[in-house]
């Protein structure tokens, strides 16, 4: 009998999950450190210069995630680009804690897509397949704020750096630093776009020009020096839909 009881108790707990994380048409909703936020009230707005703001207001908590732009893209929180972050506020209790993707020193999380220079007289280590960069073995960096940053790369025919992976994030740098990639002709540089604790994306696949719609996952610090709250927070499995979009305020 008291198999019977577990498992309805367990089928009655998928089932009850299930519905908790049905979508609203519009709707906001991700993990915030594993606990399900869902937006309330969601809006997207819309600034002079085409820039989005996207807001999502729960029960004592208060979601901002903004973009450059209302393109269909992908847009990378945590770089020097101050127009593309995120910022989340808890009042629990009355207690008003705030976090923000903004630059901090830490392990790296993501190389720009754009180099500074490709360098010559490499050997590649990668190899993409199917769009899928696969690689073996690393190159050593210097340059940047940190230490111990090591790369695999993929190479154009003349020796030239045309894609990257972080193999060893290394640690203490920031977004925005200039690094070198040992080997070759030692004149490979790229610039880290982010690092691990304030890093994270916001993907816009859909504009309708009345409704946007996407997904968004990030880590963020807090900003309120207060030591009796975590000091990230933590968004995974983010989803926005057909959200309105209105003129700003």
């Amino acid at each position: 009998m008291k198999k019977y009881i577990a498992l309805f108790l367990a089928v009655a707990s998928f089932v009850s999950c299930s519905e908790e994380v049905k979508f609203n048409d519009p709707g906001l909703q991700g993990y915030r450190d594993g606990i399900l936020f869902r937006g309330i009230d969601v809006k997207a707005y819309k600034s002079s210069n085409g820039a989005i703001s996207l807001v999502g207001l729960a029960q004592d908590e208060d979601l901002t995630m903004d973009v450059s732009s209302g393109n269909v893209g992908t847009y990378y929180f945590g770089t020097t680009n101050t127009a593309t972050k995120a910022t989340y506020t808890s009042s629990f209790n009355d207690i008003v804690v705030d976090y923000e993707t903004k630059i901090i020193n830490g392990p790296v999380a993501g190389i720009a897509k754009n180099f500074p220079s490709a360098g010559s007289g490499y050997t590649p280590n990668c190899t993409t397949l199917n769009g899928v960069l696969t690689c073996s073995g690393s190159y050593p960096t210097t340059g940047g704020n940190g230490s111990g940053l090591t790369l695999s790369i993929a190479t154009n025919a003349a020796g030239g750096v045309t894609s990257v992976k972080v193999a060893s994030p290394g640690n203490n740098y920031k977004a925005g630093d200039l690094i070198t990639i040992v080997g070759g002709n030692n004149n490979a540089k790229v610039r880290v776009l982010n690092v691990e604790g304030s890093n994270g994306e916001l993907v816009i696949t859909e504009n309708t020009g009345s409704t946007i719609s996407g997904t968004f996952k990030f880590n963020a610090v807090q900003t309120s020096n207060n030591p009796s709250y975590g000091e990230l927070v933590n968004f995974q499995y983010g989803t926005f839909y057909k959200v309105p979009i209105l003129p700003a305020p």
